[in-house]
């Protein structure tokens, strides 16, 4: 691992979504992108759990902000809390997909729907307007309530509201808080369990990555 005691790097976090108009007739969400640029003069690597850089839960850990832009007030999102085995540096774990590293002026694009379902988009959830989410119960292929509990707040486009625009970003305070250090993902992973929690490891302290955000927009039209 290289040390380093030059100015915090800039990074450059841009944020974007396609298609750019959304229909509730459609059968699935669009797709949401954040792409990543450090200006480092070397690697840096990021660890992204329950941040905005952990995209497979940035739709329901509070990271991501949604503002409609019509009535120029904040949606309230969906907070999913996941109770969890202790994070590790081990490597080849699961744990592995949570530490990304960019390279000095190479950008890195994330992608995920923009609605209910996991980041893969394995499983394709059909987005619903806000007047039906209100209820608080999932619908069967006919649009009928059936006895299944559901979130009462926006997923992505999940519970947004048609004829109304939207900014979406993230939430400044908690991308600040992203542990981080000049280091390659495979630097900071190890082998042995002994020593791979995450306090194990010398992440930078004082020095805060220096952000510039991009937001998206996404315009619901019906």
């Amino acid at each position: 691992m290289t040390k380093s005691t030059s100015i915090p790097p800039h990074v450059e976090s841009s944020l974007s979504i396609s298609p750019s108009t959304h229909s509730f007739s459609f059968s699935s969400p669009p797709t949401f992108s954040m792409t990543l640029l450090s200006h480092a003069s070397q690697p840096i690597t990021l660890f992204t759990w329950d941040t905005p850089l952990h995209l497979q839960g940035c739709l329901s850990n509070n990271s991501i902000t949604i503002i409609d832009l019509t009535t120029g007030t904040p949606v309230p999102t969906c907070v999913v809390r996941i109770q969890r085995k202790p994070i590790t540096r081990l490597r080849g774990s699961g744990d592995e997909q949570l530490y990304l590293t960019l390279e000095p002026d190479i950008s890195v694009t994330l992608t995920k729907p923009f609605g209910r379902g996991p980041a893969n988009g394995s499983v394709v959830v059909k987005p619903l307007p806000k007047h039906l989410i209100q209820h608080g119960w999932e619908l069967n292929g006919k649009g009928e309530q059936i006895k299944i509990r559901r979130l009462k707040r926006a997923t992505g486009v999940d519970g947004l509201e048609a004829g109304h625009s939207y900014e979406v970003s993230v939430r400044r305070e908690m991308l600040e808080c992203v542990k981080w250090a000049f280091a390659t993902k495979e630097e900071v992973l190890v082998d042995e369990r002994k020593g791979a929690a995450i306090q194990d490891f010398e992440w930078e302290g004082e020095a805060k990555i220096e952000w510039d955000v991009t937001a998206a927009v996404v315009d619901v039209i019906d």
